[in-house]
Parts: structure tokens; sequence; C-alpha cells
């Protein structure tokens, strides 16, 4: 941290990483043995005059990544590099509302496992490809957003709107009759592919503590996100090429919680998913989603076993209705060997009901 001057606050650093991995015994190996080493330096500072506050920020990352020769893994040696930004404007409206407004670059490198996959995933049946040519995500994007907090309630909504290049995304290849490739095992292939990709989407919060009735409470969570491939052969395909894959449809949650005395609370809720019909569905990369609803019901208290000792005792059931779902964004939804399924049933399912206790001991 720069000492301020002049009402503006100046922070400045750098950071870094070494990560080494090497395969041992095994049979399946789906990323390769590498080097890989993270270095980046940053510039933020933060001005504020009466009801605004301006901040600022610049920052410049280098990756360099080394694979040598190993099992089905060729050699490769590369070096990332790339510059990300943020400017963002926040005005006090009054003491309970704030308006915020901001835009900011991002970049991102390739992992190793979108650059260098090359074989089966055991756990997911699946065979992973990379690809050596990727170059950098790089993305602009735009928020607004409005926060009204006061002894009674906080409220907020924000808006966001992001253009990235070379996004990363998976998908089904085809063989040259146009059907998903699939081995002789039945494990379908997917493919890391870069396109341009625009992500944009709403969230919003709200938490309610009235003042006159300290021992309740309610909070709750909205966001849609929608993910559209930008390439010009997906343009208006729909489910045939325009949606990006794994993007989380409308999500609702929501939680009341009472306070029973100073050491003890109950809560229950719920988490709302609506169907996703916007998936991509070509060559079978993604296939449509019911919508589900998971309730959960818990409990914490305060013990205390002596003078000198309290301990903290959690129990929470979640999926209280042992609903039968998946999820879109799990890719167990997937892993099935056999066209027809006795329950009607195919891919694996999430967890049903759970009950998780918890004992917290201080010392």
């Amino acid at each position: 941290m720069v000492p301020q001057w002049h009402n503006f606050d100046i922070t400045t650093g750098i950071n870094g990483m070494y990560q080494a991995n090497r395969n041992l015994d095994g049979t399946d190996f789906p990323i390769p043995d590498y080097h890989l080493a993270d270095g980046g330096a940053y510039l933020y500072g933060k001005y504020k005059y009466h009801s605004f506050t301006a901040s600022g920020g610049i920052r410049y990352d280098v990756r360099h990544l080394s694979i040598p020769d190993n099992h089905q893994f060729k050699f490769l040696e590369n070096t990332y590099t790339g510059a990300s930004s943020s400017l963002g404007l926040t005005w006090q409206a009054s003491s309970s509302l704030t308006v915020r407004a901001s835009t900011a670059s991002g970049y991102r490198s390739p992992n190793i496992t979108e650059i260098a996959s090359n074989g089966l995933d055991p756990g997911a049946h699946i065979i992973y490809l990379g690809n050596r040519d990727f170059v950098p995500e790089l993305s602009w994007q735009q928020d607004l957003g409005i926060d009204d907090k006061t002894r009674d309630w906080d409220l907020s909504l924000s808006l966001f709107n992001n253009h990235i290049r070379h996004y990363i995304y998976l998908a089904q290849p085809a063989d040259p009759a146009g059907n998903p490739v699939v081995d002789a095992q039945g494990n379908k292939t997917f493919q890391y592919q870069q396109s341009a990709a625009h992500l944009y989407g709403v969230e919003a919060y709200t938490s309610v503590h009235p003042e006159s009735l300290k021992h309740l409470s309610f909070t709750s969570t909205l966001a849609i996100v929608y993910g559209v491939n930008d390439a010009e052969k997906f343009t208006h395909t729909g489910i045939r090429g325009e949606y990006l894959p794994f993007i989380p449809p409308l999500r609702w949650t929501g939680n009341f919680e009472w306070m029973l005395s100073p050491h003890a609370t109950i809560n229950t809720g719920w988490e709302y998913n609506a169907p996703q019909h916007r998936y991509p569905a070509l060559y079978n990369t993604e296939t449509p989603t019911l919508s589900y609803t998971l309730i959960h019901a818990g409990m914490n208290t305060n013990i205390r076993l002596s003078k000198t000792l309290t301990i903290r005792w959690l129990v929470q059931i979640e999926n209280l209705l042992n609903a039968a779902y998946q999820s879109n964004l799990s890719r167990l939804k997937y892993f099935e060997y056999y066209t027809q399924s006795p329950n009607g049933h195919l891919g694996i399912y999430n967890m049903g009901r759970s009950l998780n206790t918890r004992i917290t001991v201080p010392f």
C-alpha cells in the first residue's frame, strides 16, 4: 500500500506461482507432465470526492508452460502474456442508496487441460482433447448496479454484459458422416474450441431483517445468465450451435432464519433451478434439463458443558424432499453406457436427501 496522497489510495504489488505435475504409475494419463510458472504485477488506485468514488487499475501477467515428451504427449513450450484493466465509478446518492458503474478488460491464459488434454478421463468416461494452438481469452465487460441498505433491509441489483474473444469451451467433434465421435467402448469425445462469445445477465440480492423483529431474517438471491457463441456460422441457429455449453439456468434461492434464543437458531429455505432450454444440441453435446426445487432445513445451537467450555452443534438436511434431479452443469448427467434404463432415468443423478452434522469445540 502506497501512502495516501491528495485523496488518492494507491496499491501496487506482484505475485507469482510455480507448479509441476508428474504422472506416476497408472494406466490413463489425461494430462501430461508439465512445468508452469506464473507472474504478475498490478497497480490499483481509488479517489474520493464528496459523494463520488472513482477506482481503477491495471495488471500485466506472464505465464510460461513447458511440456516434455511423455506418454502420448509431445514436447511443447510456450509463453503467454496479457494486460487487463478496470475503471469504476460509485455515487453515494443518499445515506442508503448507492449507484455504481464500471468497465473492465480481462485476460486469461489457457490452462493445461485446455491446451494439452489427450486421453480418457475414467471418472467421466470422456476422452478430452486439447488444442496446442490456443491463445489467451480477452474480454471487455460492463457492469451497472444499485444498492439500498437500511436498518430493515439490504437490496442489490446488478447487470453485466461481457464480450469475449477466443472464448474456450467444450464441444463434441463429428465424424465425416456428421455423427458424434464415440470409441468402441462407448466413450464420448470432447474437444476444446475457441470462438468469440457474449455473456450477459442480471443478479439480485435481498436481505430483510426488520428492526422490530430481530429474531427473524430472510435472504434471497436471483441469478440469470445467457451465453451466446458469436461465431458467424452459428448465428440464429439456436440449439444447433448458437448457445454456449454449461450455462446455468435461472436460479432462485431463499432462506428464512429464526433466532429461538441468543444461543439457538433454526432455518429453512429453497433452491429453484429453472429448465434449461438454451443448450448446444449439436452432435449431442448437451441435452435439455428439467427444472427442480430443493428444500433444506437445519438448526444450530450452543451447548454449555462447563463454565469454561461451550460447544456449537449444527444439523442441516439438504434436499429434504429427496427430489430426483440432474444439474445441467454436471458431466455425470451423461455418464451412461446403456441406451435403455429400467426406471427411465439415464445418467447419474445428483445427491438425494442428506443429513449433515457438525460439532465445533473451541480450544
